[in-house]
């Protein structure tokens, strides 16, 4: 068997396996096979459970700190996770890989993360990352509504009526629809319909979207790749931006998003620079035990010291 450490972290109940590779050599990390690790330890009743895994790298670029990887419970690569994120900041800054203030670098973006409040022995704290500015969807579009682009869903119904969906990306896909209700929503079977729906070719994170209050709603989400998950901070983020363009919510004030696993507070700067703030919190420690060889992860096989090392036994 093949023991490797992993940490286990969530943030509002949206929880990942996380790798300490921050000592791993570039072939070593290009030989391990993500994807296949994901789909085990993603496995709730076979392994350790979570909504994929995420690996913590030393960064390839000069204006980043570390740089993060992070894959769904089916194995594909995700290009943005807030939540991750804001788990990875507090680690590396409670690890003593930064300080209050990191760059974690992920797929096409540097991301800037400040912790605002750390308690390293509960191994806890409340952080904000920058997401950047929203993808241009409608270039054509003045305002916040150059971030938005409309579509409607025909071969899907809700309540007797075609699906209207509002898709943002904040790098990644979001189709973000308004209910009234979402006690009465079937999320677990409309949810992959639209996932899945042949308007979004590269399968969408999926929002629904009840508003509660002045800058405060309720979102439900299916993750792509990874179905319902407790909370997503991604799709807050898109949630805050549909909002905003729509009118729904007050421009340049932070929106509350309450999904089932705690409260994210989305901010837009003048910039149109959106930012997420919550928790993040470590939950278990351990090691996992891979069958040896278990595809490529025996060709990384090395100690890097006692909080990153991968053991046969």
């Amino acid at each position: 068997m093949i023991s490797l450490p992993f940490i286990k972290m969530h943030g509002c109940g949206n929880d990942y396996v996380f790798i300490d590779g921050m000592g791993w050599t570039a072939n070593q990390t290009q030989a391990f096979n993500f994807a296949a690790v994901a789909r085990q330890v993603s496995d709730r009743h076979r392994s350790i459970g979570g909504d994929g895994l995420v690996a913590m790298l030393a960064s390839e670029r000069g204006d980043a700190d570390a740089r993060m990887r992070m894959f769904n419970a089916d194995g594909s690569e995700g290009n943005l996770c807030g939540n991750a994120l804001r788990c990875m900041a507090m680690w590396l800054h409670q690890s003593g890989h930064c300080g209050t203030r990191c760059r974690i670098a992920m797929h096409d973006r540097v991301i800037g993360a400040e912790i605002l409040k750390s308690d390293p022995l509960q191994k806890r704290a409340i952080v904000r990352v920058d997401i950047g500015r929203p993808v241009i969807l409608a270039p054509a579009a003045s305002g916040l509504q150059k971030y938005v682009r409309h579509a409607v869903l025909n071969d899907i119904q809700l309540h007797g009526q075609p699906l209207r969906t509002v898709e943002v990306s904040m790098g990644n896909p979001h189709a973000i629809i308004l209910v009234d209700d979402l006690s009465k929503l079937a999320l677990e079977v409309i949810g992959p319909q639209v996932e899945h729906h042949p308007a979004f070719p590269n399968r969408t994170n999926v929002e629904f979207m009840q508003m509660t209050d002045t800058n405060r709603a309720r979102v439900r989400v299916w993750e792509r790749g990874s179905g319902e998950t407790q909370a997503c901070g991604s799709g807050a983020c898109a949630t805050g931006v549909m909002g905003w363009a729509a009118g729904l919510f007050s421009v340049l004030r932070p929106v509350e998003i309450q999904m089932p696993g705690g409260t994210l507070t989305v901010h837009m700067s003048v910039e149109e620079h959106v930012s997420l703030e919550g928790p993040a919190e470590e939950s278990a420690i351990g090691l996992l035990a891979l069958p040896w060889p278990f595809e490529n992860v025996a060709k990384v096989v090395k100690t890097f010291g006692d909080s990153g090392s991968i053991r046969k036994s």
